[in-house]
């Protein structure tokens, strides 16, 4: 989570993009904006016009300056106080509308950034809320190789040595592409979604033993590349050994549910052994776990077909 994003630095990322003007507070432009209040990032922080319990940014639009406008003076000054009592710590002002010299003035005594943008308060809203989702999220970092396979985001883990940067290499020359090795940060976005990024000092790398470092932008193009991804799936292989024994999951699997910032991503366990082709096997996972999604397992299917038949025999 990023605890110095301010007034400030949301301004200057996206000043140009949202067409913002300072108009006021620019002398409280550090002030910081807080998650405290959210345990998945920032997008709760942003709303329409709220008197009773104001958002960290709030958002004025043409309904709301037409609320304002038609409260007396004594209402609207009192409205004009609640909204610019401090609690706040941004005001964008959009939709065409400017603002008044009392809002400016009250603005400035508060220490309150006032914005204003002619953008429509639907877009402000909704571009403000993804910038602060990402840039409030809780994050972590695992050891792994993610990519994206069949347009999932797939995180392989496993065993020391066990092969998974090679297994990354394969995969990337069958057209799939690689978001991060090694070191991939994850981000709590919403309650029950994980973005995948790399680290810039990592980005467009990747480590094979015996071959040392692989830029894999410039071997195998920008399309080998994706910048980011949601986390949906773990691939983690594991020696052969290592593996309970394989009756046990000769229908089902090996699977289980492995927990990261409170979000449950499914987990398939895949045993290595020399004989077994690991790319085909991670594609054939990422399909299955697609069609697990829509409904369908075939596991079920076989034992449902099963007992119809002993049905009809008896």
């Amino acid at each position: 989570m990023d605890a110095t994003l301010s007034a400030e630095t949301l301004y200057q990322a996206l000043g140009k993009r949202l067409e913002l003007s300072w108009v006021a507070g620019r002398s409280s432009g550090g002030q910081r904006l807080s998650a405290a209040d959210t345990h998945w990032g920032g997008a709760t922080l942003v709303g329409h016009l709220n008197l009773i319990h104001p958002h960290c940014v709030q958002v004025l639009g043409s309904r709301e300056f037409a609320y304002l406008q038609q409260l007396d003076t004594t209402t609207r000054e009192h409205a004009l106080s609640q909204l610019l009592n401090g609690e706040s710590v941004v005001i964008v002002v959009g939709g065409g509308e400017s603002p008044d010299t009392r809002m400016i003035e009250l603005a400035e005594h508060a220490g309150i950034a006032l914005l204003v943008s002619p953008l429509a308060t639907h877009e402000l809203i909704s571009t403000l809320r993804y910038f602060l989702s990402e840039a409030l999220a809780e994050t972590t970092t695992t050891h792994g190789v993610f990519m994206e396979v069949l347009g999932t985001g797939l995180l392989l883990t496993g065993d020391s040595n066990v092969g998974k940067s090679e297994l990354a290499l394969e995969l990337i020359t069958r057209g799939h592409r690689l978001v991060a090795d090694d070191a991939p940060e994850f981000a709590r976005i919403t309650p029950d979604i994980l973005q995948g990024r790399c680290p810039h000092v990592l980005q467009d790398m990747l480590e094979v033993r015996g071959l040392g470092i692989l830029n894999v932008r410039a071997m195998y193009g920008d399309n080998a590349i994706k910048l980011n991804k949601y986390l949906r799936l773990i691939i983690d292989l594991r020696h052969s050994h290592s593996t309970r024994h394989e009756d046990e999951h000769r229908l089902y699997g090996i699977t289980r549910i492995r927990r990261l910032l409170g979000v449950e991503i499914p987990v398939i366990e895949i045993p290595v052994a020399p004989s077994r082709n690991l790319a085909v096997l991670v594609e054939a996972s990422v399909r299955k776990h697609l069609l697990l999604q829509s409904g369908y397992d075939a596991a079920d299917d076989l034992i449902q077909r099963q007992q119809q038949r002993l049905e009809s025999e008896s």
